[in-house]
């Protein structure tokens, strides 16, 4: 029976009992904190041409996205097909390797392909490098 004006003590019991819960609450919160920077997405949508190639690029330092309607992406800024020369040009000269990362839709049109291909060229890249996925089945 309880008595009136008698506070009931709490038992240590019943911290412990919350403290596993807190924790595992906090290592879920850590774990998708990291797990969702891990991958970055691109700006526009792209579904890369598939390849039996199993070689991974390193460092894609200078990409360009080309999307399935024509549209161009450098440097996360949309680009015009005739100006990508010209914005192109400085960023090959600013030194290190001239190497340039194509990332094109699989049902972009083969002519824009080639003709932003043409381009990297006449802006002065040494290499191109088309980027792509692998077969499923692999």
């Amino acid at each position: 029976m309880r008595r009136l004006g008698v506070a009931r003590r709490r038992g240590a019991d019943d911290d412990q009992r919350v403290l596993p819960l807190i924790n595992v609450v906090f290592l879920l919160l850590i774990f998708f904190m990291v797990a969702g920077q891990i991958a970055r997405t691109d700006p526009i949508k792209v579904e890369p041409l598939v390849s039996d190639s199993e070689k991974q690029t390193g460092d894609r330092q200078l990409q360009i996205l080309l999307a399935a309607d024509g549209r161009l992406r450098l440097g996360g800024l949309d680009v015009p097909a005739v100006e990508l020369e010209s914005r192109l040009r400085p960023l090959l000269a600013a030194g290190g390797p001239k190497i340039v990362h194509l990332k094109s839709d699989g049902k972009a049109e083969a002519r824009a392909v080639i003709g932003v291909l043409e381009r990297i060229k006449n802006a002065g890249a040494e290499k191109v490098k088309l980027l792509t996925t692998a077969r499923p089945d692999r």
